[in-house]
């Protein structure tokens, strides 16, 4: 059996309804020269039906006798997988025929520090309507943009070299939320990032999804803490401004979700000489705003 050039990886949890359409979107990729390797995390409905009633060569199965989350299911995939490229596909994402294509195009086009290839993408909703997504452009090495944020988004944009797994290690399965962006940076700490400024994929968005990850925000809240003091050493060796626009993306996330010990844990770290006035009056209005959702939350108890 040949080596397949690009491994796709599919975790898959309770979705009998979308998992057919994400694997057919791979399969029918212009780059042939692909596998598609499936992890089923326990799902314990139809998913593994569905997927039996797909008859292609090029797929692969796997299952999780627990659930174990969506990161080690990734990580079952890339340790079953054999190509030269990675590829991630969320189970109810959608790919464009040539993302593949292109994506294998902007990675060796960007030689060999090219580890990280993402695309734009647009949302999915339910009924059909199309919102756009993400526009972002940044490529190159250690991008202070990506301490202030995902700018990359959803797994479902990204491949990545074999190689760089090797480097920087998988995607943690231990983060509550907030998986896919600390791989990112990562990653970015080591290699660089490539962007294909095109649409190349559409990611589901089902407000009403009680699995998704950012319906908890307990979930969110501890991702964010856990990213947040894996990344705080960094910010002092940025410029001034862009450190602080890091600070008020954690803040304005932490008071979002009523966590005031979340803002106080950042506006800890500041340093008395580096604060501007309009940073402690943000500060002082993210923590005014943890205080009052706190609040909201124990009265609804």
């Amino acid at each position: 059996m040949t080596t397949p050039r690009v491994s796709v990886l599919i975790p898959a949890f309770k979705r009998a309804d979308t998992i057919e359409a994400a694997v057919r979107s791979a399969l029918a990729q212009t780059w042939t020269d692909l596998e598609v390797v499936v992890v089923d995390d326990d799902s314990q409905d139809d998913t593994a039906a569905v997927l039996a009633r797909i008859e292609d060569p090029r797929l692969l199965v796997l299952s999780h006798d627990t659930n174990q989350g969506g990161n080690a299911a990734r990580r079952t995939a890339i340790t079953a997988s054999r190509g030269e490229y990675l590829a991630f596909l969320d189970a109810d994402d959608l790919w464009l025929p040539t993302k593949i294509e292109k994506q294998v195009a902007s990675l060796e086009g960007g030689g060999p520090r090219a580890g990280l290839s993402y695309t734009w993408y647009d949302l999915r909703h339910p009924g059909g309507r199309i919102e756009t997504g993400r526009r972002p452009t940044a490529s190159g090495p250690q991008l202070p943009e990506l301490l202030q944020g995902n700018l990359v988004g959803t797994f479902s944009v990204v491949m990545v070299r074999r190689e760089v797994l090797e480097a920087v290690g998988l995607p943690d399965p231990t983060l509550p939320s907030c998986q896919d962006w600390e791989f990112y940076i990562r990653v970015n700490s080591q290699y660089e990032m490539v962007c294909v400024p095109e649409v190349l994929a559409l990611y589901w968005r089902d407000d009403h999804d009680v699995n998704r990850i950012s319906a908890s925000a307990a979930k969110v809240i501890a991702g964010h803490r856990e990213v947040y003091a894996r990344i705080v050493d960094r910010l002092d060796a940025l410029p001034a401004g862009q450190a602080a626009q890091s600070r008020r993306y954690f803040m304005e996330t932490f008071a979002n979700h009523a966590d005031l010990r979340g803002v106080g844990t950042v506006a800890a770290a500041i340093r008395p000489a580096a604060t501007s006035v309009a940073e402690i009056r943000f500060t002082v209005r993210m923590a005014a705003r943890a205080a009052r959702k706190s609040a909201a939350v124990t009265d609804l108890r």
